[in-house]
């Protein structure tokens, strides 16, 4: 998945906090923040995407809020 299609995929929308990504992993508040820094974090990242701290999280926060369907409503 690209890092635009994540961008639509992920922002403009609003979560229920806390999202757990993993054991090691919960985001408890300021959602937004958190998809910001890990956008910035690929948007600067000059290796391969795929090994990109950030981009795995990205990715993950997607299959959680897809999976258990944690999007409450658009934010537009």
């Amino acid at each position: 998945m690209t890092i635009q299609e994540l961008k639509d995929a992920l922002l403009q929308k609003r979560y229920t906090a806390p999202i757990r990504l993993g054991a090691h992993a919960v985001i408890v508040e300021d959602v937004d923040k958190f998809l910001k820094a890990q956008f910035i974090e690929c948007d600067n990242w000059k290796k391969d995407l795929d090994k990109c701290p950030a981009y795995e999280r990205l990715m993950k926060f997607y299959e959680v809020v897809h999976v258990k369907d944690d999007v409450v409503a658009d934010a537009g």
